[in-house]
């Protein structure tokens, strides 16, 4: 035991001495022992900070400290004891070889130095930054630039590759100019400096370097661009990694041949779960599944399913369930381990993968019967259901995911994607699951309220895109052949099992909330109804279901649009078809001809207007940054040059090939110049054509027939000499007439008060003229 005796009793350094006699078998800290009392103020009383000579207690030495600090309490007899009931005595506090109490001694002390310092990676080295100068002295800044470079020049030169890399980079700035010729030629020389040992490995992960092989990978011939894709493929699970590293990766996928790309997936096998939870190389591994074979990408996604198929893989599994099919008992095990796996990649919130989709609709479709595991999966990837929406696959899980949710997920659910709606019901996957979602919902006011009326605001937008008229479309006809395929309908339908509503009822009710406000939007907006045909065909679907008032203010308001002498409309709004889309073609060496092509006729008719030497990277300004650096240090003193390369590299990482301001400036050009589409006669467009002829037959079955006249009422008769003078004009008025026998003697009317009108139409040569004048029974 330490004796707690004061210093200079000879007692101090010595271990294991006995306690005093007083304090012997005391096991119950805070009583006084041996029938001893209670004293107040003496020694063992209560609580002091004597700092007097004399007195038991712990010793603090400071110069002209004298004394000790006493510690104990009231009734405690003295000194605080630390031992338990049974401990025998006190605590010691003292290392073995340690003489008595701890000094706690800043300066001159037997302590030593700063203990702090042993553990400091950087004791011993130089100083980064130079001493400061004396006071009163002045600073010399040039001096304090010039040791701060030389400084950061040994630490440079320190390293094994700085003579390599330093030669590669100087060949690299004569690469990277858009008017060099021959940069096939110079990749090889910067090969043949950097294939030394194993220096490539090196140098791919640095900020620097890493930009000198995406030049090479971009401008090398096809054989040596295999070669230096071959000497990277070892390295390419850290590589996919690295925050500079994985640009040559992203190059090595653009630019490589098909063998290569092949190669670079058969790399990652072993490694693909961890790399599909890592913030960097998710994305690149979701770019080289959706470029990967149906075996490769099966091979992917085996991975998930457990150890067992990591290191090997089996080609009669095509699916999750093939791994159980003749092992029933493996069933729950196999399950387990990619429910593990997929809540790690959704604990990182790195879920939009196609491969992530993927296994996560399999792994639902196998756990349809296990109600407890299914409910946790919905669970954890309810707030994650947004960003699942990006692919066919992740659309369905999402699905699957709100049909067997409680009311709890699916509120929470709804909540989630309340921000994204537009940009969900815009989108070629996520339309599918909103109409999903309005479909299977039982509480239709809620879905008015959560769903619609954010919508309703971006209703032109939602009208103007080809997967966002789909959603009003359901809204406003669900279930409607004539909009949407029959196995489509199917799919949507299979979630009103998951409803307690009849289907009627719940799409009444819905339809019911919505109709006059849609109204009223064709109402105050009634020229980009008609705007181009596939927003009239939309426009046709909803005149075809809403009634009373609301059909009577939408149709005088079209109306009035359709007879104007200037009406004219879109030809080409959607722009082209999918199958007149070209399709792009894997000839690599033609993508990037074309491709510099197209760049060397812009920059050149921009360097004619005064800009005569841009690079072709994103690289193009460092040299003026660095002259507008060199003159900002005189007035900024504490700037630091390796930051700056860093903030420089952050701002640049996105793109290797462009800067960014270049690049902006050229999307801005490409969109003022890109030619606005065609305006035609809406009378005369065949689409448009198609609409009206619609509205008119759907109008012929309604009482009083108000579209058709309002139309005939807004017809002037400088309108309708233009209309019989074109074809499709004289079948929408005979589509008109016929619909009618009040709206044929009420047209009869019109052309009897213009006599013009009668002889415009009977001189007519066009089929339509003819069978319009035989209809009015109007002769030559």
């Amino acid at each position: 035991m330490v004796s707690l005796e004061p210093k200079g009793t000879g007692k101090e350094g010595k271990t294991g001495d006995k306690p005093p006699p007083a304090f012997k078998g005391n096991k119950s800290p805070g009583k006084p022992a041996n029938g001893q009392k209670f004293n107040p103020g003496g020694a063992g009383g209560a609580r002091k900070f004597d700092k007097s000579a004399g007195g038991p207690g712990k010793k603090f030495d400071k110069p002209g400290g004298g004394g000790f600090k006493k510690f104990d309490k009231p009734g405690g007899g003295g000194f605080k004891k630390f031992d338990k009931p049974g401990g025998g005595g006190f605590k010691k506090f003292d290392k073995p070889g340690t003489g008595g109490f701890k000094k706690f001694d800043k300066s001159g002390g037997a302590g030593g130095g700063n203990k702090f310092a042993e553990g400091n990676k950087f004791r011993g080295k130089p100083q980064t930054q130079p001493q400061a100068p004396a006071e009163g002295e002045k600073q010399d800044w040039n001096k304090f630039k010039q040791e701060k470079k030389d400084l950061k020049l040994k630490r440079k030169s320190s390293k094994d590759t700085y003579e390599i890399t330093k030669e590669a980079k100087q060949i690299y700035e004569k690469l990277r100019c858009r008017r060099t010729e021959n940069k096939d030629k110079l990749v090889e020389q910067i090969y043949k400096v950097l294939n030394v040992g194993d220096t490539i490995s090196k140098v791919v992960k640095a900020h620097d370097t890493a930009r000198v092989l995406q030049c090479m990978l971009k401008y090398a011939s096809p054989a040596l661009r295999a070669e230096i894709s071959d000497q990277l493929l070892p390295f390419i699970v850290e590589m996919c990694q690295s925050k500079y590293a994985q640009f040559c990766v992203q190059r090595m996928l653009k630019y490589g041949a098909p063998a290569t790309k092949s190669k670079l997936v058969d790399s990652l096998y072993g490694h693909i779960v961890r790399l599909a939870g890592h913030s960097i190389a998710s994305g690149l591994l979701d770019t080289m599944y959706q470029s990967a074979t149906p075996q490769q990408r099966i091979n992917m996604r085996q991975e998930f399913y457990g150890d067992l198929y990591r290191k090997s893989k089996d080609s009669s599994v095509k699916t999750l369930s093939d791994t159980y099919k003749e092992a029933t008992n493996m069933k729950a095990s196999i399950l387990g381990s990619v429910k593990a796996n997929l809540d790690h990649v959704a604990n990182k919130q790195l879920v939009d993968s196609s491969l992530v989709h993927a296994v996560m609709l399999e792994y639902l479709r196998a756990c349809d019967e296990d109600e407890e595991k299914l409910e946790e999966t919905v669970t954890a990837f309810a707030a994650l259901v947004p960003h699942m929406l990006s692919t066919k696959e992740g659309s369905e899980a999402g699905v699957i995911c709100f049909y067997k949710s409680t009311p709890k997920n699916r509120r929470a659910i709804i909540k989630n994607i309340k921000e994204h709606l537009l940009k969900i019901a815009t989108h070629e996957h996520g339309h599918v699951f909103l109409i999903s979602l309005l479909n299977a919902l039982d509480d239709t006011k809620a879905t008015k309220k959560a769903i619609y009326d954010h919508l309703h605001g971006d209703l032109k937008t939602l009208v103007g895109n080809q997967y966002g008229r789909r959603v009003v479309q359901w809204l406003v006809a669900p279930g409607d052949t004539t909009c949407f395929h029959p196995e489509f309908i199917r799919v949507v339908d299979e979630g009103l099992a998951f409803g307690k509503k009849e289907k009627e009822l719940r799409r009444k009710e819905i339809f019911e909330q919505i109709e006059a406000p849609i109204a009223q939007a064709i109402a105050e907006e009634a020229a980009f109804w008609l705007s181009n045909s596939h927003i009239g065909l939309v426009t046709s679907d909803i005149l075809n279901h809403i009634q009373g008032e609301s059909y009577e203010k939408a149709v005088t308001a079209l109306a009035q649009v359709i007879a104007q002498p200037d009406w004219r409309i879109s030809a080409d709004a959607a722009g082209p078809l999918p199958q007149d889309k070209k399709k792009p073609h894997n000839d690599v060496e033609a993508i990037i001809a074309e491709a510099t092509k197209q760049r060397r006729k812009l920059l050149n008719a921009e360097s004619s207007s005064g800009e005569e030497d841009e690079d072709e990277d994103e690289d193009e300004d460092e040299d003026a940054q660095d002259d507008d650096k060199k003159e900002k240090e005189e007035e900024d003193e504490d700037e630091d040059e390796d930051a700056e390369d860093d903030d420089k590299k952050e701002k640049e990482e996105e793109d290797e090939d462009e800067e960014p301001k270049l690049k902006k400036a050229k999307k801005a050009k490409a969109k003022e110049e890109e030619p606005a589409a065609p305006l035609v006669t809406g009378i005369e467009e065949a689409g448009m054509h198609i609409v009206l002829k619609k509205i008119l037959k759907n109008d012929g079955k309604r009482e009083g027939t108000p579209f058709s006249q309002q139309l005939l009422q807004n017809l002037t008769t400088d309108v309708l000499k233009v209309w019989l003078g074109v074809n499709r004009a004289c079948f929408v008025l005979l589509k008109l007439v016929e619909e009618s026998p009040s709206l044929l003697d009420d047209c009869k009317k019109v052309f009897a008060a213009e006599k013009s009108l009668t002889q415009t139409l009977v001189a007519q040569k066009t089929s339509g003229a003819k069978l319009l004048a035989a209809k009015l029974n109007f002769k030559k």
